[in-house]
């Protein structure tokens, strides 16, 4: 699949496939090679005609603000004949699922640093996300907690936006999918969501869940602790208005869970939304109308005097996760205030101070070797001789000359030739020559030296290597220097794996073949206990097993229900296995503290030896500069001279 492409609509743009990002039962999400900023959606079988038409419209929709809250259509694609095969829409980077803020395992790693007054910002941003939708004439129908992706800032984004339910003129494009435990009881009575039209009205039920699913970390509102002896399942509490945290109701039959927050903890007007959401079937709030009473709930937030990670509603006396966790042993919010300080680094900076470095500075010398002391060499006497000929040849030369203008030209020229013959005969003329040249040829080799010696005094080869190391030390003290932020990961990392321990062992109290589980009957059931998959907690195996007939579509609807399990899930951690898990990754840390100690000391210690290498080197080539500048210049005035005593 990857490298090939697709047309865009009437073939005016093309895509190139990337790699696959995700796969669900109804097709898989690629990404663009050509356009990193959009993916694209493939379709395991081809899209019926009406489905087209609604991606169709659904494109001709993309140019309002939908797409700032949902991955809407952008174009449609199709295949080499021109045959529709998929969409394509925008790419959500940083987003997940928004049920990873339920749990404080996911919370504590995905948003360490968010507290109880971020998961009403998200909840806010999600009524103004449906707010939105339902102005451009367009209800979702399937809400659920795997559809709404949420990033670090709390931004909401729909996916799965060909399933909503469109309305172009008299024609319906419906939502004939859903997840019964976000869905209103007037549609689950229906048994089918087939030509089903869905409100905003029944979007603000599944809202409403959402929302409450954010304030009650995780709890379901249909989903508590049964008094009665009846069956009561999730479906059977919605279809009954069995709201297990209701305040109202006289004869309940579910209460809420143990170990939740209370309902009465937050502001009256939210209390009664949810009331009226759960207990009504008709005119629930609508969604601007939680975006106006979320606002006001986060302005009258606190935050705990023990933690600042602790916020809550400010009616309360007391900060509420601090009394979990007192009374009960129930972190809600992992901070990092029950671990022991000891386990701290201690004078990591003191450390590292002693061993910084700065980059080596070298003045650098210039080209200058005139010394006004010396004085030219004085030319030897045998030149003079030969000079001394040299003017006796030129003036006979002179003396050829008279006979020629006397009318004697025979007698001058042969005046001339002889003297020439004399000349190019007898060494002497040639010796000034060859000795200028000498002369001419040792300066210019002297120079060359000097230039030499300069550029290896200016640039020594010693100091690339000396800011290698350099490099070197400070990526060691940059790594000691994290070394905090190293023991607070490795921390997390050994927490994780206890409070996962903790979990699967909660999980495999729910057995598969006991358990309700939608689209999964008897032979189903029995097909998965032959494969090992006997509870909640060896679902998770399915993410690297594959099972012959648990197509995707199956094993979505197992980790849904894998989910909903893990939401009652509550963490209690031990002390005594927490200090020792911790204990551990401190005594990995301070290991490999010992071990960059030493390379810091060995660096620091070769650093100072290059230095003192490229001092002491420096000292003798300047001096040997020195030198060489006097003999440079000796030659040079030498040079000079016999030049002016050549000519």
């Amino acid at each position: 699949m990857t490298g090939q492409t697709v047309k865009g609509l009437y073939g005016a743009e093309t895509y190139v496939i990337g790699r696959e990002l995700g796969k669900g039962g109804e097709g898989a999400v690629y990404e663009i090679s050509n356009h990193p900023s959009q993916v694209i959606k493939l379709y395991n079988e081809l899209p019926e005609a009406e489905k087209v038409n609604k991606l169709r419209y659904m494109v001709s929709l993309a140019g309002t603000a939908i797409q700032n809250y949902a991955a809407w259509p952008t174009d449609l694609v199709t295949d080499k004949w021109g045959v529709p095969v998929g969409f394509v829409m925008k790419k959500l980077v940083n987003a997940i699922p928004l049920h990873k803020l339920f749990s404080p395992v996911d919370r504590k790693r995905l948003f360490p640093d968010r507290g109880y007054n971020f998961l009403v910002h998200v909840s806010r941003n999600l009524a103004l996300a449906f707010h939105n939708l339902h102005a451009a004439g367009v209800v979702a129908g399937d809400v659920n907690e795997g559809n709404v992706l949420v990033d670090g800032r709390g931004m909401i984004s729909l996916i799965d936006c060909d399933s909503f339910q469109i309305q172009d003129g008299q024609q319906t494009y419906f939502c004939e999918v859903g997840v019964p435990r976000y869905t209103p009881p007037e549609l689950l009575e229906r048994r089918s969501f087939e030509k089903v039209v869905r409100t905003p009205d029944t979007d603000s039920f599944s809202l409403s869940v959402l929302i409450f699913q954010l304030l009650f970390l995780g709890r379901h509102p249909f989903a508590g602790k049964n008094t009665t002896r009846e069956d009561i399942d999730e479906e059977t509490a919605i279809r009954n208005h069995y709201f297990a945290f209701s305040r109202r109701s006289r004869s309940k039959k579910l209460h809420p869970p143990p170990d939740s927050l209370d309902l009465g903890s937050l502001p009256d007007p939210i209390i009664h939304f949810f009331h009226q959401s759960f207990e009504n079937r008709y005119n629930r709030p609508k969604p601007e109308a939680w975006i106006r009473e979320l606002d006001a709930f986060i302005r009258e937030m606190v935050t705990c005097s023990q933690t600042k990670l602790h916020t809550y509603p400010g009616k309360l006396p007391r900060c509420p996760w601090c009394e979990f966790r007192q009374k009960k042993g129930i972190l809600y919010f992992l901070d990092e205030s029950y671990v022991q300080s000891s386990y701290l680094l201690q004078d990591v900076e003191s450390f590292v101070n002693g061993f910084k470095v700065d980059k080596i500075h070298l003045p650098a010398r210039k080209a200058s070797y005139v010394n006004p002391v010396l004085l030219p060499t004085p030319v030897p006497k045998k030149f003079y001789r030969h000079k001394r000929w040299r003017w006796i040849i030129k003036a006979l030369i002179v003396v050829g000359w008279l006979p020629i203008v006397c009318n004697s030209p025979a007698l001058g020229f042969a005046i001339i030739v002889s003297c020439k013959a004399i000349s190019a005969i007898i060494p002497w003329n040639r010796k000034i020559d060859k000795e200028l040249a000498r002369r001419n040829a040792a300066h210019k080799q002297l120079v060359s030296r000097y230039e030499s010696l300069l550029d290896e005094y200016n640039h020594p080869n010693e100091l690339t290597a000396y800011e290698r190391e350099v490099t070197g030390l400070n990526e060691l003290i940059s790594r000691f220097r994290s070394l905090p932020d190293e023991l607070q990961k490795r921390r997390h990392i050994a927490e994780e794996k206890l409070i996962h321990e903790q979990l699967r062992l909660f999980l495999q109290q729910f057995s598969i073949q006991n358990h309700t589980i939608s689209a999964f009957g008897t032979a189903k059931k029995a097909h998965l206990f032959l494969h090992g998959i006997h509870t909640a907690a060896d679902i998770t195996a399915l993410h690297h097993t594959k099972i012959l007939g648990i197509g995707p579509k199956n094993i979505q609807i197992l980790f849904s229900w894998q989910q909903q399990m893990a939401t009652q899930f509550v963490y209690r951690p031990d002390p005594q296995l927490v200090d020792r898990a911790v204990a551990g990754a401190a005594a990995e840390v301070a290991g490999l503290k010992s071990q960059l100690e030493t390379e810091i000391r060995k660096q620091y210690q070769a650093l100072h030896y290059l230095r003192v290498n490229i001092d002491n080197k420096r000292t003798v080539l300047n001096r040997q500069l020195d030198e060489l500048g006097n003999v440079v210049y000796q030659a040079e005035l030498d040079l000079e001279a016999f030049k002016a005593f050549s000519n």
